[in-house]
C-alpha cells in the first residue's frame, strides 16, 4: 500500500525513529499507526513512551480543597490563548463549585455543568469540553504544576493518605511534584493494567528473541527488563526525583519512621492536559 508523507511523519512524532523507519514499519502494519509504532518498538528503535501525534489539548486542570474533601477537573479549550482568559477562569472555578457540591455524584455534575458550558461557549466562541472530574474524601494533598493562576495549571496531582498525621505536609507536597514529573501509570504493580503489561511482555518478548540466548538467560534477562519497566512505571517502585538514591517505597518508610507512624497512600490521580 501507499504510504503518504503526512503519516510518515506523524510516526516519527510518536516515535523519534528515522523516515525510513517509520515507513518500514508502517508498510508492514499496514499504514496502522498504533502498530507500526509497536512494530518500532519491538525493534528497539522507539522508546517506550509514545510521543502525542497530535497538536495537544488546551486547557486548564483545576483543583479546589475543602476540609478533608478535594475536587480535580479538567476543562478544555482550542487555544491556550483561551485558557489564560479570565472569563474562562471563572468558568473552571464554577464547575470546580458544582462538583464539590455534588461530591461523588460525577453524571449530577455532569447534567448541572451543561448550561454553563453551552454559555461559554456561545460567549467565548470556542469549543469547551469537560474533560475529567474527580472528588475524593480523606487525608488529601494536591499540586498545581506550570500554574496559570491560583488553583489552576497544566497538571493537577491529588493525593489520599491512609495516615491520619497532619505531620505530613512535606512529605505530601513531595510525593505530589514527583507524581506530576514522573507520570506513574499505578501505585503498585498490583494495580498496573494487565493489558499493559501483557503488551510489555510481548515486546520484550520479540527484542529478546534476536539475541539467541538459551532460554534460561532469555527468562532472566525477560525478568530483568520486566523489574525496570515496573521501576519506572508505578509510584512505589519510582525513583524519588528529589533523590534518585531511593524509591518512592523507601522514601516512605524512611519518612514513615521519622515521624514514628505509618504513612500509606491510599491512590493518586494526575490529570494533564494534553495527555
Amino acid at each position: 500500500m501507499t504510504i503518504s508523507a503526512k503519516e510518515v511523519q506523524e510516526l516519527r512524532k510518536m516515535s523519534g525513529a528515522g523516515m525510513m523507519e517509520c515507513k518500514s514499519a508502517l508498510s508492514e502494519a499496514n499504514g496502522n499507526l498504533d502498530e507500526a509504532f509497536k512494530l518500532l518498538r519491538e525493534k528497539g528503535i522507539a522508546k517506550a513512551e509514545k510521543k502525542s501525534s497530535r497538536d495537544a489539548n488546551e486547557g486548564l486542570v483545576a483543583i479546589k480543597n475543602e476540609g478533608n474533601s478535594a475536587a480535580m477537573i479538567e476543562v478544555n479549550s482550542e487555544t491556550d490563548f483561551v485558557s489564560r482568559n479570565s472569563e474562562f477562569h471563572v468558568l473552571v472555578n464554577s464547575i470546580l463549585e458544582i462538583v464539590m457540591q455534588n461530591k461523588n455524584n460525577i453524571d449530577k455534575s455532569i447534567e448541572d455543568t451543561k448550561t454553563l458550558i453551552s454559555d461559554a461557549v456561545g460567549k467565548i466562541g470556542e469549543n469547551i469540553v469537560l474533560k475529567n472530574i474527580k472528588f475524593v474524601e480523606g487525608n488529601i494533598y494536591s499540586y498545581i504544576h506550570n500554574s496559570v493562576t491560583d488553583g489552576m495549571g497544566k497538571i493537577g496531582v491529588l493525593i489520599n493518605f491512609n495516615s491520619d498525621s497532619r505531620e505530613i505536609d512535606t512529605i505530601g507536597k513531595n510525593i505530589c511534584m514527583h507524581i506530576a514529573a514522573s507520570a506513574p501509570k499505578s501505585l503498585t504493580i498490583d494495580d498496573l493494567d494487565t493489558t499493559i503489561i501483557e503488551s510489555e511482555k510481548e515486546i520484550i518478548s520479540k527484542q529478546l528473541k534476536e539475541t539467541g540466548k538459551p532460554d534460561n538467560i532469555l527468562e532472566k534477562m525477560m525478568n530483568g527488563k520486566l523489574n525496570k519497566f515496573y521501576e519506572e512505571n508505578t509510584l512505589m517502585g519510582q525513583k524519588f526525583v528529589i533523590d534518585p538514591s531511593i524509591s518512592i517505597e523507601q522514601y516512605l518508610s524512611q519518612a514513615s519512621k521519622e515521624i514514628n507512624s505509618q504513612i500509606n497512600i491510599k491512590e493518586f490521580l494526575r490529570f494533564e492536559i494534553g495527555s
